[in-house]
């Protein structure tokens, strides 16, 4: 008769889907205790990231929910920019960070972030016309609009050097977030 393999709080793998699932009970940040799932095609690929998270569940807490680009930058912004770096700094930031970043790929996991939706998201800002895609035309008073609510779109597109910073902005928060592991 075999006997068990693992301990008690060891977690498990087990066919799931198209693949493999396992999980391991890790402390979460905030003191509590989770399970975090891992997935994959094979058991051999499962495994070796239940590896992994054993070691990081060793190490410390681990986050179970990866957060949005948008939650992240809400911390990012409060939590490390704001304290550490100038004042100007921080504005420029958030500008960048309210109006374009998290408008167009706030939703998108962490995680699942790829460099082509970046680089697909950051052409596209390029050629749009901002008074559009924000609408600052609809919020100004009936009497006083002049473009894009009327139907004539004024074309009004990023410089070449805001595209450049809204870049920097998503290059320091992401850079961030590969330190923080996440």
């Amino acid at each position: 008769m075999a006997g068990r393999t693992r301990a008690n709080g060891e977690g498990s793998i087990f066919p799931y889907r198209n693949g493999y699932a396992a999980y391991v009970w890790v402390n979460k940040p905030d003191g509590k205790r989770d399970r975090k799932y891992v997935y994959g095609q094979t058991r051999e690929i499962v495994h070796e990231k239940w590896l992994k998270l054993h070691h990081q569940a060793k190490a410390g807490p681990v986050a179970t929910r990866v957060p949005t680009l948008a939650g992240y930058l809400g911390y990012w912004l409060e939590e490390i920019v704001k304290p550490n770096l100038a004042p100007a700094t921080y504005v420029s930031y958030e500008g960048f960070t309210r109006l374009y970043i998290v408008p167009g790929i706030g939703a998108k996991r962490l995680d699942r972030l790829q460099v082509k939706d970046v680089q697909t998201w950051i052409n596209k800002v390029a050629r749009t016309c901002q008074c559009c895609a924000q609408g600052k035309d609809a919020v100004r008073p009936p009497a006083k609009r002049r473009c894009c609510a009327l139907g004539a779109c004024c074309n009004a597109v990023p410089s070449d050097s805001a595209v450049k910073g809204l870049r920097a902005t998503l290059r320091a928060a992401l850079s961030q977030a590969v330190t923080e592991e996440l």
